[in-house]
């Protein structure tokens, strides 16, 4: 159960970084415009793949 929870959110971080990239003509994406998104989007990124990867290791144990 703990490797699927892990696995889950390695995805959902998958899924941020994805939908944060910006289209072809260098444009960011509309929920990123706004002035807090380049202060809270990153570490929202990083603690899904932390706490993804912690899940996965110690489910290992």
């Amino acid at each position: 159960m703990e490797l699927a929870i892990g696995l889950g959110m390695l995805v959902i971080a998958i899924v941020l970084i994805y939908a944060g990239l910006p289209d072809k003509q260098g444009g960011s994406p509309r929920f990123l415009r706004f002035h807090a998104a380049s202060v809270l989007y990153p570490p929202l990124i990083l603690v899904f793949i932390a706490l993804g990867t912690a899940q996965v290791v110690f489910s290992f144990d």
